[in-house]
């Protein structure tokens, strides 16, 4: 390559990372209420304890396991 086109590549590559950061530094930054998230998506759920004295019948953990292997069905592992 040639000098030159090395040099116009260099400058354009540090005027345009200096663009972005200002684009970047100019960007508002709104907080959520102001973007339309409702109220209840900002506050985290309360913690939820394990009651460990319910357990599941012999039909609802079948159903749970149906549920489970229906959705595995679909999954596609990752290669």
């Amino acid at each position: 390559m040639s000098k030159s086109f090395q040099n116009t590549r260099a400058l354009s590559l540090v005027f345009g990372a200096a663009a972005f950061i200002a684009l970047v530094s100019a960007a508002p930054v709104t907080p959520a209420a102001a973007q339309g998230v409702p109220d209840a998506l900002r506050r985290l759920d309360p913690p939820q304890t394990f009651n460990d004295g319910a357990r599941l019948t012999d039909a609802q953990q079948a159903k749970v396991r149906s549920a489970y292997d229906r959705v595995r069905k679909h999954h596609v592992p990752a290669q």
